[in-house]
């Protein structure tokens, strides 16, 4: 899931090994440290150990069917400066893989005949509400799955009540009203944008046409009938315990929790063990019920730039590995499924970053029989404290406030209403650039003291904003 936009830009939308084989005989929760040696060991640690050695992630678990047998690796720690590793139990939130679970439940309604993959999301809005067209070309079920609505990658009409969670307080008549209110940006069904909006929209309306709830819906309808447990978005109190603790860039996070009308979108909390079981029934070769669904959502609908995308599901470029990954505020995930090797790969961490779905495909290629390098990661210098005290401070802007902080050795940036973010500096003085967003800042110093000015400089744009004084 996307995690911040600054300004009309969004991100798209992360040692010591312990190791259980998941079979009939040995099931998870029993695990079996120290297994005999396998390929697999060897190529988890090559590349995601490189995620926690830079310290982009504390840790994380990856989960593996290699050759018919699951094997699960607990990686590094729960929080950075910890001694207590993840558990094969640890909770993480998945972000946009939801997207497929989403995906099969829309493919699930189309097998039980409630829905097409033609019906126009018209049909399914509360009496009264129309949603906008494109020129007369009316928005199908099929454009939201594939990223080709129209719709942007996020609703402009967001009012986050908390900074560190971009979509908190965003409410379903907000969406319906944006959507009734908003033309798509082109031809519904002719270009790829990936759109938390459309695939958010697309789950609420499917469960609501059945009667049921999205949590619900997708529990009963994809989990259940597969035999998947520990998926949920409502966390309970004990649940609320098994959750990895939320980092960002090294700093402490916030889980997102609860959405609303985003959950489709990308809110499901997983451990490695439900979301590997829930790939590897995409590798069987059952049939009826919900495994028809599961065949369905895996259907090439749309090309797009990086390959061809399904239901929620995105096809590799190879023709043969189905995969998504995802990121919150303070988690990043990847799987792969690839059924002509019988293969599938889970990586959870509890640290936002791209460089999760990096090592996890450099982790797909390795096990598919490639010899890929690991992923190489560039850690930014830190910041020198004396200059950090210089421009830290709250800053105003005619249309936002961009307050700076410094916390373990590097600077951060928020504007108002959006996320905290990490700066690094940049080969020109008293300039940082985003590491997840297309945008740089830069600093207006004066031989001594405070800086007076912080300027944001993103798409051509420049948003220049005055310090505050104490």
């Amino acid at each position: 899931m996307n995690t911040g936009s600054l300004i009309g830009a969004a991100v798209v939308a992360v040692s010591s090994f312990m190791v259980c084989a998941a079979t009939a005989d040995n099931p998870v929760e029993n695990p079996v440290e120290n297994p005999v040696e396998n390929p697999v060991e060897a190529a988890v640690h090559k590349h995601i150990e490189p995620l926690i050695e830079s310290r982009l992630v504390p840790g994380g678990v990856v989960g593996v069917r290699y050759k018919g047998i699951d094997s699960y690796y607990t990686l590094g720690t729960l929080a950075f400066g910890g001694d207590e590793s993840p558990t094969f139990d640890t909770l993480y939130e998945i972000g946009s893989i939801s997207k497929v679970m989403t995906g099969v439940l829309f493919a699930d309604a189309i097998r039980r005949g409630e829905v097409t993959k033609h019906t126009l999301v018209d049909e399914l809005l509360p009496e009264g509400l129309d949603a906008k067209d494109f020129d007369g070309t009316e928005v199908e079920l099929w454009h939201l799955t594939t990223h080709s609505s129209g719709w942007p990658t996020a609703p402009a009409n967001l009012r986050p009540t908390d900074p560190d969670r971009p979509f908190f307080g965003y409410t379903q008549e907000m969406l319906f009203e944006y959507i009734t209110k908003v033309k798509p940006k082109r031809e519904p069904g002719t270009e790829f944008e990936y759109s938390n909006l459309a695939v958010g929209l697309l789950g609420d309306l499917v469960a609501e046409n059945a009667g049921m709830g999205y949590e619900d819906a997708v529990i009963e309808r994809v989990f259940d009938p597969m035999g998947v447990e520990g998926f949920q978005i409502i966390l309970d109190d004990d649940q609320l315990k098994m959750i990895a603790p939320a980092t960002s860039s090294g700093r402490s996070s916030k889980p997102w929790g609860d959405i609303g009308p985003m959950n489709p979108a990308g809110m499901w909390v997983a451990s490695a063990p439900s979301l590997l079981g829930f790939a590897v029934a995409n590798l069987s070769d059952e049939e009826g019920g919900v495994y028809e669904s599961l065949e369905l959502s895996r259907e090439s609908m749309f090309e797009s730039g990086f390959g061809e995308v399904c239901f929620g599901w995105m096809l590799a470029k190879d023709g043969s590995t189905y995969w998504h990954n995802g990121m919150t505020g303070g988690y990043s995930s990847y799987f792969a499924v690839n059924r002509d090797l019988d293969l599938a790969v889970v990586v959870l961490t509890n640290g936002t970053t791209f460089f999760t779905t990096s090592a996890g495909e450099k982790l797909v290629q390795e096990l598919g029989g490639l010899n890929p390098d690991p992923v190489e990661i560039e850690v930014s210098e830190g910041v020198d404290p004396e200059y950090a005290k210089r421009v830290v401070g709250e800053y105003k802007g005619q249309y936002f406030t961009m307050y700076i902080t410094s916390e373990a050795g590097k600077l951060f940036a928020r504007i108002t209403g959006q996320q905290t973010l990490v700066v690094a500096p940049t080969d020109e003085e008293n300039r940082f650039r985003y590491e997840l967003v297309d945008a740089e800042i830069e600093f207006e110093l004066p031989e001594e003291g405070s800086a007076t000015t912080v300027t944001l400089l993103q798409n051509g744009q420049v948003f220049a904003c005055k310090r505050l004084e104490d």
